[in-house]
């Protein structure tokens, strides 16, 4: 899958203004330091839960790393493994995806995400969704992202 005309992650952006989505293809992919600091705080995040769950994973080098990324990656991979310990009590086998792939085409036209982990144990679906930046605030209370992984 490629860059998603409909990314979830964009989905705030193209359900308040559907013609944003085509716009955006029309402009040169560039990546600001912010995102790149943002994408280096989630390969992080993937790296530290690969690990914490006896996954093989190297480590990432980025120019970014700080003693703040640490925490707040930290922070990300404990709470996750907190939910995996509770599902655990009701299910013995849960499934553990982490930067899984969605095609979400049959609900959004070119549409997709890349969801950060989740997890699947009896019969619940937990969405985990790194967020690592400064000025917008992202809310998980009624996030079309998050109601897009779910489906």
């Amino acid at each position: 899958m490629g860059h998603a005309v409909c990314s979830a992650s964009g989905s705030h952006r193209w359900l308040n203004c559907t013609r944003s989505a085509r716009l955006e293809i029309t402009f040169d992919e560039t990546e600001s330091s912010v995102a790149a600091e943002g994408t280096a705080a989630h390969a992080l995040c993937e790296h530290k839960l690969r690990k914490a769950l006896k996954i093989r994973s190297k480590k990432p080098v980025s120019q970014f790393d700080s003693d703040e990324m640490d925490e707040y990656t930290d922070g990300y991979v404990t709470f996750v493994l907190e939910v995996l310990a509770q599902v655990k009590q009701r299910c013995k086998d849960p499934i553990v995806l982490i930067e899984q792939k969605l095609d979400l085409s049959c609900y959004v036209p070119e549409g997709s995400g890349t969801c950060d982990t989740m997890i699947v144990g009896d019969g619940i679906l937990h969405i985990f969704d790194f967020k690592y930046g400064q000025g917008i605030v992202v809310e998980a209370e009624d996030n079309p992202q998050m109601k897009l992984y779910a489906l």
